[in-house]
């Protein structure tokens, strides 16, 4: 069954055109240390498509994705066997919520069974030339594959939370996040979201360098990353902190020069705002930017079932390298 919500782009359920819905399978639906992948289920839902099961990795855990699914208005099939599921659901998307060692053979499972693929943050944490890999068998196979980045989506917020910036002339870029991991894995798990923020703020190829960490370690109950972004046209100076707080739900905001964007969470219903700095803080609606992340990649996926191609995303690889290279510049700094 769907569940109702509002529209937002391209409906890819069936038109007159006689196109059905497109079938999702949801790898990882449990949510397990903040995992996505129940409220992915449910957005792909809302957006029309026909979300058929969800794979885990135990009986009872899928089970129990399953009865949360089903208490929302969502039934689903569970599966905790892989093959069985392509077997009996032959799904044309697959959406990988799974955590992030597990990607890399989900992807490739994608790419076997012909799926587009939505696939959690960062997508591959291999060397970069796996991801640029990865992404050209896709394009080249007519398949979409995206991450969910959803902090581009909050870009119209920000816009109209500030209507006399102008983010194209911004000089200086700042982000904070309280992700709940330590050492490496925070910044894995972190930093697409400033990568893919100045991607949309600052596009094109882009070089990073004087790339500093501060009291990056497993044990630093907060930590900083400085570099400096530049493409052809533009130079950001930038930060990003994480910061060590317990807190639900966690803190995050980013700031263009001195135009701040902070984002509020409604916990009893995850209803969603930005605000700005000055005191009291002006506020707009935000609409949920990962489902908007989703529903972005849905059209895409719509666009090649209805006869259109899936180029490659020269954003999405970019991003792996860049990623790679602060990666291997904490490595080095954590080195004892």
């Amino acid at each position: 069954m769907h569940v109702s919500g509002p529209q937002e782009g391209r409906d890819p359920r069936s038109d007159d055109a006689g196109i059905p819905p497109p079938r999702v399978a949801v790898i990882g639906a449990r949510r397990v240390r903040a995992g996505t992948g129940p409220f992915l289920a449910l957005q792909a839902a809302r957006a029309g498509a026909q979300v058929e099961a969800v794979l885990g990795t135990r009986p009872g855990s899928v089970r129990e994705a399953a009865e949360w699914l089903a208490e929302r208005g969502l039934r689903v099939r569970p599966y905790t066997d892989y093959r069985e599921l392509f077997e009996d659901v032959q799904p044309e998307v697959l959406i990988i919520a799974s955590p992030l060692g597990t990607h890399r053979p989900w992807l490739q499972a994608g790419l076997d069974v012909g799926a587009h693929v939505y696939c959690e943050k960062p997508l591959i944490t291999a060397p970069a030339e796996t991801a640029h890999a990865m992404a050209r068998a896709y394009a080249a196979a007519e398949l979409v594959l995206a991450e969910n980045c959803q902090w581009p989506h909050v870009l119209p917020a920000f816009r109209a939370l500030h209507p006399d910036v102008d983010p194209a002339q911004a000089t200086r870029f700042r982000m904070l996040l309280a992700p709940p991991e330590r050492g490496l894995a925070r910044w894995q798990e972190s930093l697409s979201h400033p990568l893919s923020l100045l991607q949309e703020i600052a596009p094109g190829p882009a070089e990073l360098s004087d790339v500093r960490f501060q009291e990056a370690g497993s044990d630093a109950p907060d930590a900083r990353l400085h570099f400096t972004w530049k493409t052809l046209d533009r130079t950001l100076d930038c930060e990003v902190v994480l910061e060590d707080l317990d807190t639900w739900p966690r803190p995050a905001e980013f700031a263009l020069d001195d135009a701040l964007c902070r984002r509020r969470i409604r916990a009893e219903d995850y209803a969603m705002r930005v605000q700005s700095g000055e005191d009291p803080p002006r506020s707009v609606a935000l609409p949920d930017p990962m489902e908007a992340s989703l529903r972005a990649f849905l059209a895409r996926v719509d666009v090649v079932r209805r006869g259109g191609t899936a180029p490659l995303d020269e954003a999405l690889v970019r991003r792996q390298a860049l990623l790679e290279r602060l990666l291997e510049v904490y490595r080095r700094h954590a080195r004892p």
